[in-house]
This record gives structure tokens, C-alpha cells and sequence, in this order.
């Protein structure tokens, strides 16, 4: 079972979730199980929100980083061929906040460049704002960067749009 599924299930619960919110407010001293309903424990325990050390339970806050990673990488927030450095960028596959650091916004250009425009194609200002569409809720600025940081040039009427290859920053 999937991390995070197994403490929503443990929590969903209102006694375990009072008896986890026991075990928090319990510290480093940890929870006395006597204190707690016992039909309470073993779920908390077997969802990793709880340890059990010298007869006293402990929250584990590390359940919920292990449970966040592991639903990140089944349902990532960046398309899988996204730069790394770039997928915080994004939420829920899409672009979600624009860089304001501008070299920051270059390599996030540069990758969106490189994933959805092909050199030695042309492409009408449709094509481009259909495909920036599908990455951020503002395709016109993303237009107008890719243009600015020489990633894309258009012919003097707008009519038609190439890649072409950006001058480093």
C-alpha cells in the first residue's frame, strides 16, 4: 500500500486520529499505550506514524516526507522529461509559478523549448500558443520569453514562428 494511503486510512479514524494527536502532543517523552485505546495503536503503528520505543509511542514525522515522496514519484507535479532542476516549477503537470530570476527562466525556457518545438519546422502563432497553453495559464508571456530569449523568432508579421537556438546567458 502506498505510504500516504496508509495514513490517510490511519487517520480517517477519529479515535486513532486523537490518539495520534496524543502521541504528538506527548513530545520526546513519547505516549504512554495505557493512555491511549488500544484498538487504537497497531493501525498507527503499521502506517509508519508511529514507533514504539521503551514501552512508549513516538510520532514518526518522517512517515509523512516518505509518504510525500513516494506520491510525488506516483503522480509527479512535472512531466516525467522535465529538467529536474525545473520541476518545482510545476504543479499538477503544468507550469505554476513563472521564474523571476532570469536565469532561472531561461533554462526553464530553454526546456520548454527543447520539449515542444522542433528546429527546422514552422509553426503559426496558433501552433505556439496551443502548445504553451498546455503548460501554463498565460501562454502569451510565454510566447513573448521564448521570443525575448531568442528561442523562438517570427517573421515580421507574426505569421509564422521558428526554434532556433538561444545565445547562452
Amino acid at each position: 500500500m502506498e505510504p500516504s494511503h496508509a495514513i490517510v486510512k490511519a487517520l480517517a479514524d477519529p479515535a486513532r486520529l486523537r490518539a495520534f494527536a496524543q502521541i504528538v502532543l506527548a513530545g520526546d517523552a513519547g505516549a504512554d499505550p495505557a493512555d491511549l485505546e488500544e484498538r487504537t495503536i497497531p493501525r498507527l503503528l503499521r502506517s509508519g506514524l508511529v514507533t514504539r520505543e521503551d514501552n512508549r509511542l513516538h510520532a514518526e514525522p518522517k512517515a509523512f516526507q516518505t509518504a510525500a515522496a513516494a506520491a510525488r514519484k506516483a503522480n509527479p507535479d512535472a512531466p516525467a522529461d522535465v529538467a529536474p532542476n525545473l520541476a518545482d516549477f510545476y504543479s499538477e503537470g503544468r507550469i505554476a509559478v513563472r521564474p523571476t530570476r532570469r536565469a532561472t527562466r531561461v533554462a526553464l525556457l530553454r526546456d520548454l523549448a527543447g520539449r515542444l518545438f522542433e528546429f527546422d519546422r514552422v509553426y503559426t502563432e496558433r501552433e505556439i500558443t496551443d502548445a504553451l497553453a498546455t503548460q501554463y495559464d498565460d501562454p502569451l508571456q510565454l510566447r513573448r520569453d521564448l521570443i525575448d530569449e531568442l528561442f523562438l523568432e517570427r517573421t515580421a508579421g507574426g505569421r509564422e514562428y521558428r526554434r532556433r537556438e538561444a545565445p547562452p546567458i
